[in-house]
């Protein structure tokens, strides 16, 4: 009963942002509450997990409003101006040689396992090249969804850590066994990016695109930008780089970081008090409507985790194997990882899903790790398409995209790379 309710408003939630029925934030604050309520759940209980779930996206909301805010002052600098250019001039209107660069720096980006730093870093980087040569952004936002599943399978990722604690097994040992599936999921991230490169192509024949255009950020006059002193541009490309190379080793708090690089920017840019508060005024007012929506999410999050409906959906999800099935259990369930992941989460998948998967594969004499390669794999694809990866939040947040129209978007291309991963995982022999 719990599940059926569970993917019953799940399927509504995903249905609703799609085709823009609801608001996102509105979504995600009705429906788990009405699905609490009709699995019978009171009030006061929906609440507390209600709150809980809003208490666990204030590390998110943080990074996100002082990171927006952040690159909002350096690129009102003129910060990103000079690499911009540097590099539209480079690839001039060459889409191909932009798309495989953004799958190269989603790639590189990751390597740290977080998420919200690679989106910070590849959007950041590549947005203004984007919007120069008027490329889709929903292309940006896939091909680093894609680079964020391809890397993410490593040791330090929240996926290979999590199947190695279900199968009380070492995270690199793990890792180790499904590195060249790696590398060959790297290769069809390059792959897809000269995909969507020809379809942009084809979709701009004949549109003119300037490469000579400034891509300075208009919301300043032009009178002020040019009287930014040259030693106050050092210490914002100091200041700039300082922050991406501590965002990469991690040495500290993601958001501590933002916030002391924006209080530095402000004094160092903006000496008026006036004017820095009209500054934040700005830039709040651009961030308040994913902040809304982040809250929101965290009420979605917070009621499905803590009702255990979230559990009881990734139970429910084997149940529907035939038995004489049961040695492809994995397979078939691996082949499904992106709708799975869309409605269950990283948690409930791993820790509600995959032991079940196991002990079902092993009754038949499959191998655990067989089970947790192919479904580490499958999953990783999908998991920035989900509704409830915060992460994905970040991204949207400064492309200015809602969750549905990323969905839309991107679900056909994710889980189709989903399947070839299985697939191929087949034949090489991985499982």
């Amino acid at each position: 009963m719990l599940a059926t309710i569970g993917f019953i408003m799940v399927i509504i939630l995903v249905y609703c942002l799609i085709t823009k029925k609801l608001l996102p934030p509105v979504a995600f604050v009705l429906l788990p509450i009405i699905a609490a309520l009709v699995a019978g759940f009171n009030i006061f209980d929906i609440g507390k997990f209600a709150a809980k779930g809003v208490s666990g996206m204030v590390n998110t909301v943080s990074l996100f409003v002082f990171s927006i805010s952040f690159f909002s002052l350096m690129n009102d600098a003129g910060v990103f101006d000079g690499v911009v250019n540097m590099l539209v001039r480079k690839a001039g209107t060459n889409i191909t040689a932009v798309m495989l660069a953004t799958a190269a720096v989603g790639i590189i980006g990751h390597l740290d396992g977080s998420g919200a730093t690679t989106f910070i870093i590849t959007i950041t980087a590549m947005y203004p090249i984007f919007q120069k040569l008027k490329l889709d952004r929903r292309y940006l936002m896939t091909i680093t969804c894609i680079a964020i599943g391809v890397m993410n399978v490593m040791p330090w990722g929240g996926p290979t850590l999590r199947a190695a604690t279900v199968l009380d097994t070492d995270a690199a040992a793990l890792w180790r066994s499904i590195i060249p599936m790696q590398v060959i999921m790297v290769g069809v991230t390059f792959v897809m990016a000269f995909i969507f490169s020809f379809r942009e192509k084809r979709r701009l024949k004949g549109v003119a695109v300037s490469v000579e255009t400034s891509t300075q950020n208009e919301s300043l006059p032009e009178e002020q930008k040019a009287q930014t002193p040259k030693w106050i541009m050092y210490v914002n490309y100091v200041l700039t780089l300082g922050v991406i190379v501590l965002l990469v080793t991690g040495w500290f708090s993601s958001t501590v970081v933002f916030m002391v690089a924006l209080a530095v920017g402000l004094i160092v840019n903006v000496p008026s008090l006036k004017e820095q508060n009209e500054r934040l005024k700005k830039y709040g007012v651009a961030a308040m409507s994913m902040v809304v929506t982040l809250f929101a999410a965290g009420i979605f999050t917070g009621v499905l985790s803590n009702t255990k409906m979230l559990d009881a959906m990734a139970q429910a999800a084997v149940t529907i194997i035939p038995a004489n099935m049961g040695s492809y259990s994995h397979i078939i369930v691996a082949l499904f990882a992106v709708p799975l992941i869309i409605c269950l989460g990283t948690d409930s998948f791993y820790f509600g899903l995959l032991p079940v998967v196991v002990g079902i594969a092993k009754s038949f004499g499959v191998d655990p790790l067989d089970v947790a390669r192919i479904l580490i794999v499958a999953e990783n694809i999908g998991v920035q398409i989900s509704p409830l990866s915060p992460a994905a939040y970040l991204g949207l947040g400064m492309l200015d995209m809602d969750i549905g129209e990323h969905i839309k978007f991107s679900f056909p291309w994710v889980w189709a790379i989903s399947i070839l991963s299985v697939i191929l995982c087949i034949v090489t022999g991985i499982v």
